[in-house]
């Protein structure tokens, strides 16, 4: 039987000292790692949070090779009458115990409560007895992982594993429950390596308790504080990542992507099955290796994430073109038609209407824009401009404004999209329905052209620009 030793560290007086100490402790503790203890306990005004209810996790190394698995809550008041007492219970975890539970001091913590191995004592006793803890548990919180996905994201939980590696000290501010950021974040290690990440998730910053990983109170002076001082790297949860802790190594590479793509019972599964002796020193090599099992993966069952944002723009591009273009009074021109001949001469521009030696645009107004250069128009193919009376400025300036903002927001200029989205519907109960049909049509051919033009010269294509397409074609089209 495997027993877990436990201690009581507070403020009490007793017949050996006064103030903060191990009050309580069992028997099967070594001296050196009751030192530990009172070096890393949390005293007076320790909680960053004044609350009540407000708690603590923390997770630390011992001289002995055991870990200490702590909760510090408040409890009471102080025997000197100076305020709130700081009450942490302390489990003194072999590491034959700890690797039970995945080396997950979380799921150790539960099981104890679950078990009724802890409690918060009104009288302390004089002797505590060690306690034995059954059970496991899963290598993965996948259920944490999922909910942390959504907020703050895979981008931040795979900056946060990259700054975690970078950083000889990492501190989170901000965001969910620093407890909950914090969970994540050892589900995101290999069993083996989250034994290296010591933890608390509401104690106030201390270099006399040098966690790797600890949460922040908001105080911007505190952060500064810290980051200068003890060379802590700060993350505030809000806004993006910041480019410093982009994933560059192999293992936060791995994480993103399998986040990103929902994939967790994948990352879950290898996690669990992968050989032990794994060591901080391995993940690299061991995200390589997992890097080309997804890709292989991947291959055979499903596209990477990138991919299907892509595949699903393209159908969805054809369905509209299908769907638009047999609505209109020709269609598109066959593979096997000629096209409206491409040169640098003005002449050999797509077909529009000149007036006062201006050419107008593809669908409305004057081609003021070089760097976009206007989809094809089937031979013939009277552009909008053409049913337009010329002398009607104010209807023609909104056109050449619709214009611009069309083509600015398929370039991907998101505050052109906002706009577009403002003046559109406007414009709709202006235009007469041949007209609206018309722009409709060269807007969709200048996308759908666009979207040819987009490949990258690996033959991929970036995925917040098919975002920001579909969402032009449905304001467009509804």
């Amino acid at each position: 039987m495997d027993w877990i030793e436990q201690a009581i560290f507070t403020s009490a007086e007793t017949d050996r000292a006064s103030g903060y100490q191990v009050v309580a402790a069992s028997p099967g503790i070594c001296e050196a790692d009751l030192r530990e203890l009172a070096t890393w306990g949390p005293s007076h005004g320790a909680l960053l949070e004044s609350a009540w209810n407000s708690a603590s996790l923390n997770f630390h190394p011992l001289p002995s090779g055991a870990h200490c698995v702590s909760h510090t809550t408040p409890a009471g008041w102080e025997y000197s009458g100076r305020g709130v007492r700081v009450y942490t219970h302390c489990l003194v975890v072999p590491r034959q115990v700890l690797a039970r539970f995945a080396n997950n001091p979380f799921a150790l913590w539960r099981a104890a409560v679950a078990n009724g191995s802890v409690q918060v004592y009104q009288e302390i006793p004089h002797r505590l007895e060690p306690v034995s803890l059954p059970g496991r548990a899963a290598v993965v919180d996948t259920s944490l992982l999922a909910q942390l996905c959504a907020n703050p994201g895979a981008e931040w939980m795979a900056a946060m594993v990259q700054a975690a590696l970078d950083s000889v000290s990492l501190a989170i501010v901000g965001g969910p429950p620093a407890e909950h950021v914090i969970a994540g974040l050892i589900n995101c290690f290999p069993p083996e390596v989250r034994v290296e990440f010591s933890f608390s998730t509401g104690l106030t910053f201390s270099s006399r308790r040098p966690f790797r990983v600890v949460a922040l109170s908001a105080d911007r002076s505190e952060q500064r504080r810290v980051e200068r001082l003890y060379n802590v790297a700060v993350l505030e949860l809000s806004g993006d990542p910041p480019g410093e802790f982009t994933p560059v190594e192999s293992w936060p590479r791995f994480l993103r992507r399998t986040l990103r793509s929902g994939r967790l019972s994948f990352f879950a599964n290898r996690l669990a099955g992968h050989a032990t002796g794994l060591s901080l020193q391995d993940l690299p090599a061991f995200g390589l290796q997992l890097l080309e099992e997804l890709d292989a993966s991947t291959l055979k069952d499903d596209p990477p994430e990138e991919e299907v944002a892509v595949q699903e723009t393209t159908e969805r591009l054809k369905i509209v073109a299908e769907t638009e273009v047999q609505a209109a009074d020709e269609p598109f021109a066959a593979p096997d038609e000629p096209l409206a001949a491409e040169s640098s001469q003005p002449a050999a521009a797509p077909p529009g209407r000149v007036r006062d030696g201006r050419r107008w645009s593809v669908a409305h107004g004057p081609d003021r824009r070089s760097s976009i250069p206007p989809a094809r128009t089937r031979r013939g193919k009277a552009p909008p401009s053409q049913h337009l009376d010329l002398g009607n400025r104010a209807v023609l300036e909104k056109l050449e404004r619709l214009d611009d903002l069309v083509f600015d927001a398929i370039a991907g200029k998101a505050a052109a999209l906002e706009q577009l989205k403002q003046i559109w519907p406007q414009l709709c109960e202006e235009l007469e329905d041949p007209l609206l049909a018309e722009s409709r049509e060269h807007y969709l051919r200048h996308a759908l052209w666009a979207w040819e033009q987009s490949g990258r010269d690996d033959g991929t294509r970036n995925p917040n620009a098919a975002v920001q397409l579909l969402e032009v074609l449905c304001t467009l089209f509804g």
